[in-house]
């Protein structure tokens, strides 16, 4: 296994590659930007992407993912409560972020919370963690937890009302997450990697 991080788009999302390399395939872990930066780096190291899976439906997480659809064939998830915000300007932020609505061609399969997804050669459990978003998931795989926006190194994602809040942020972060053990290694959608153990100490938000 191994893992490589790609920041990308205006927003400077963290785009995760997980490479199985018995297999030369990979999951990808969110799509910001043109999603080409993404299909460049699958194909220089000789391996397919499997599958998509978006932690959450805002445009700098999802704004490549039609283009790396298109290169590979490949599955796209997102939970129920987040799969119409590619149609959705008011929700996706694009408008926000880019300054100019826009809408993005996709259609997901649509994943529910405690769901087990086997791709790649992974093992992935999908874990409901609304608050910045509604239908806001965080992906564990192993010892690996991909947190999207929900939970940064010693912060939080912002949850943009109404389609978010930050309370329910908080106890999905202190119920969901914390309860998972100290030693699962975080990486978020933007910014540094860190542990469970370092932000339940450290997390001025949520911190136990």
């Amino acid at each position: 296994m191994k893992l490589v991080c790609l920041e990308t788009g205006l927003m400077r999302s963290n785009s995760y590659l997980l490479i199985n390399e018995d297999e030369n395939t990979a999951i990808l872990v969110d799509c910001g930007g043109d999603g080409q930066e993404v299909v460049l780096a699958a194909r220089q190291r000789g391996i397919i992407i499997a599958a998509v899976l978006l932690t959450h439906g805002h445009a700098d997480h999802i704004e490549g993912v039609a283009r790396v659809v298109e290169e590979f064939g490949c599955s796209v998830y997102m939970h129920r409560y987040d799969a119409d915000y590619p149609k959705r300007v008011e929700c996706n932020l694009s408008a926000r972020i880019y300054l100019q609505p826009k809408t993005y061609d996709f259609v997901p399969q649509i994943t529910e919370d405690g769901e087990q997804l086997d791709v790649a050669g992974f093992a992935v459990e999908v874990i409901h963690t609304p608050g910045h978003t509604m239908g806001s998931v965080c992906y564990r795989i192993g010892n690996i937890l991909f947190t999207g926006d929900t939970l940064f190194r010693e912060s939080v994602g912002n949850d943009f009302p109404p389609f978010g809040n930050l309370e329910t942020e908080i106890e999905s972060i202190r119920e969901r997450l914390f309860s998972l053990g100290e030693d699962l290694v975080c990486y978020p959608g933007h910014g540094d990697s860190t542990t469970l153990s370092h932000e339940m100490k450290n997390n001025m938000y949520c911190r136990m």
